[in-house]
């Protein structure tokens, strides 16, 4: 089982697996790369990094691609072979975001739980952000004139 526990006012966030305390820690412009620490000595177990245009993260010993999966909200991890690893989808209302995360088979089970906190934490993330939006662009365009 993993725990994703993100907080209100900031932008990481805990995983518990297994027993085993992660920090995201997002960096970069806007946030675009989260560093994976172990909480307890400090270490970097893994990262999500800015290629180009792709957020990429190594998966099961290979390089991933952050990709939208097609229409709605359905984004993943996408290897080189072009088949998701990890494919999530969210949706967010007034009051709560719920979602779906799928994970391949193929993945160790610790790199699963892993793969599918980190894929909730970037579809949460990208939801606030949405709403966060939205928000903005009702109250300049409803502003006094």
């Amino acid at each position: 089982v993993a725990t994703l526990r993100i907080p209100l006012l900031r932008r990481g966030a805990e995983v518990e697996i297994g027993g085993r305390k992660l920090t995201l820690e997002p960096s970069g412009l806007i946030g675009t790369s989260v560093a994976v620490r172990d909480t307890a000595t400090g270490e970097e177990r893994t990262r999500i990094a800015r290629e180009k245009l792709h957020r990429v993260l190594e998966l099961g010993g290979q390089r991933t691609e952050w990709r939208s999966l097609g229409w709605g909200s359905s984004y993943g991890f996408v290897g080189p072979d072009g088949e998701p690893l990890v494919r999530g989808k969210v949706s967010a209302g007034l009051t709560r975001t719920k979602g779906e995360i799928e994970v391949s088979d193929s993945l160790p089970e610790r790199e699963a739980l892993l793969a599918a906190a980190l894929t909730a934490y970037l579809l949460i993330r990208r939801a606030e952000d949405n709403a966060s939006a939205a928000a903005g662009s009702v109250a300049a365009t409803s502003g006094g004139g």
